[in-house]
Formats: C-alpha cells, structure tokens, sequence
C-alpha cells in the first residue's frame, strides 16, 4: 500500500482544528477526507473506505468516546484504527480512549515528527492485519470446499488444536462400484477429471447436511456427522445425505462414464481428535461405527444394494426413509450378528 491508496478521515467540530491537521496529513502524503462531529464521522466510515481515523474527543451532540462505542458495536468499523488527538490530556482520559479501542493519542498541540510516527506505525499495524483477515480468509475458504462454515470457523478459531472427544456420531462411507475396472480402460488425465467431476456433485449433498468429508481414499470418502461440531438429528442427516448422492448421481455422466456408488452408515460412540505429528495433522475419528460404516459399504457388493444402514443408525432416525425391513448379516470382526436395513434407492 502506497501513501496515495490510503485515506485517512480527520474529525474535528473546529474549522481551524480540521485544516491544520488536514494539511499536516496530506503533507505526509496520505489523502484527507474531514467530518465536523461524530454523527458526520460514523456516515463517512460507512459509505467511504478510510484507513485511519484522527479523532476529536470533545465534540457537541456525539463525542470521540461515543464514536469509538459505535465503531466497536460495527465488525466493519472494528478495525478501522484511531488516533485520538484532543486537548484533553489527562491519563483518565488516554485509557478510556485506548479501553474504547482507540489505536493511540496525541494532544492537539502534535509535533509534526510524532504525528508521522503514530500515523505510520498504526497504519502498519492495520496492513499487518489485513493480511492475517485475508490468510484466514483463505483458509475458511479453502476449508469451506470441504466442511460446513461453522466447522471452518471452529477450525480456524481454535488454530487447528480441536479438543478430543468422546460423542456418539453417524460416520458414511462412500466408494465406487467397480473403479479399478474403470481406472484401467482410462487416460490417467480422464480418471482424475471423472472423479473431480463426481465428487463435486457428491461433496455438494454431504455440504447441504452439515457433513464432514474427513477421509478421501482413493474413489472413497469418509463423511462424519455431529462431528466437530454437534448435529441434532445426525442419523437422519446422514441417511438424508446418503438418498441424495444416489439421486444425484443416479442418471449422470462424469466424463462420460456412468458411476455406481455404495454407501455404508453406521451410528455409536466414537472417539475424535487430533493425531500426526507437530508439524502435521490429522483430525481422526476412531470406534466401531466407522469399521461397521465401511464393512457395510463392502456388503453392498454381495447383497446386491447400494446403501445399508446399521440397526443402531435407523433405530435413531426421527424422519421416514424407504428402508427394506431389517436382515441379520455376519460382518467381518463382529462375532454376533447385525441387523442392517437396505435403502430401496
């Protein structure tokens, strides 16, 4: 940012007061927008883009400290830095100001030298921010390609150390009929562009519940619910998730060929948190739900289905779903029998 892109607003109800402080900052070489009073200032900030702020505190109707509360109760204003410059120079009033959220102060009878210093160092200060706003930014995005914007901000927020817990949650398990077959008769460039093009569509169902995409494998895909953030309903969510991805993909071509997906859903208690190393992360889900979640997916193939959902999932569901009466199947690792439910898609 060059000294011509920024714009600092001057506030002063004095005519004498706002041009020799107007002049002293546009011999800095800033551009200089003035406000009588503080109603004025507020309309500006709002409709005007200004990078700094130079604020009077003693001013009829609205005053600087007034300004200050509004600015604070408007994210857009927040972070537009303040310079209180005033004739008031008691300490009492200094910390109000810096507790109200200005960003520094000057007594009206400012030395040109401090003056380009304060100014300086708070416009610094707010590039330095805006720089940190957009990487977050960035990384709420790049997360939102993935996750819900809840689960974004939470990830974000926390700096990526999300607590481990123990939580019941319904863990989908996705995977493609027959993909080696496919992958095989294919350009290398033709498999990648066909699964970008399937899992735009299927990642656009499992987003519109409030899922989360833990896992790529490959042509698989691991979505969790209530999961790190909670869900009320989870069992129907996923369920809900599961119908639409068949709907979705039911008659659709992606890069010309038409795909088949399975779906295993299972629902219990899981334990969710962080493992990997310092450097690098990995939010895991672990428990029995996301084993019986991909031996499910499997039994698809024998059973002749597309999505089976576990006894313990429909036995939470509160919405009505076309599910075909419960079976007793033999799941690989359970030495006792699970009844699962096949989804007539």
């Amino acid at each position: 940012m060059t000294t011509s892109d920024v714009t600092i607003l001057v506030v002063d109800d004095h005519a004498t007061n706002r041009l020799r402080l107007s002049m002293a900052v546009k011999h800095l070489g800033y551009n200089v927008a003035t406000a009588a009073d503080g109603r004025e200032a507020l309309e500006r900030l709002r409709t005007e883009p200004s990078d700094l702020v130079l604020l009077d505190i003693l001013m009829p109707e609205m005053d600087g400290y007034e300004v200050l509360r509004c600015m604070q109760r408007e994210p857009a204003l927040r972070r537009i830095p303040v310079i209180v410059i005033s004739a008031v120079d008691e300490m009492e009033s200094v910390v109000t100001c810096i507790e109200l959220g200005a960003e520094d102060y000057l007594p009206k009878t400012f030395d040109p030298v401090l003056l380009r210093a304060r100014v300086n160092a708070s416009l610094e200060k707010k590039r330095l921010r805006d720089a940190v706003d957009r990487q977050m930014a960035f990384i709420r995005e790049a997360l939102g390609r993935y996750v819900p914007d809840s689960v974004a901000e939470a990830v974000v927020n926390s700096g990526g150390d999300l607590e481990p817990i123990r939580t019941e949650a319904t863990i989908l398990h996705t995977d493609i009929g027959g993909f080696s077959t496919i992958v095989a008769s294919q350009a290398p460039q033709q498999s990648f562009r066909m699964l970008n093009e399937y899992y735009e569509v299927v990642i656009d169902q499992v987003r519109q519940a409030g899922g989360v995409v833990n896992q790529f494998q490959g042509d698989s895909m691991q979505v969790i619910f209530n999961l790190p953030m909670p869900q009320e309903r989870h069992a129907d969510l996923a369920v809900r998730t599961a119908l639409r991805i068949q709907q979705a993909a039911r008659d659709r071509e992606f890069s010309g060929v038409r795909l088949h997906t399975r779906i295993g859903i299972c629902t219990g208690d899981v334990i969710a948190g962080n493992v990997g190393s310092r450097d690098r992360l990995n939010y895991t889900v672990v428990g029995d739900p996301v084993n019986m979640a991909a031996r499910l997916e499997r039994m698809n193939k024998e059973m002749g289905t597309l999505v089976l959902v576990s006894g313990a999932t429909v036995g939470r569901l509160t919405e009505s779903f076309p599910l075909l009466p419960s079976r007793e199947v033999h799941v690989r690792g359970w030495e006792a029998p699970v009844a699962v439910h096949a989804l007539d898609v």
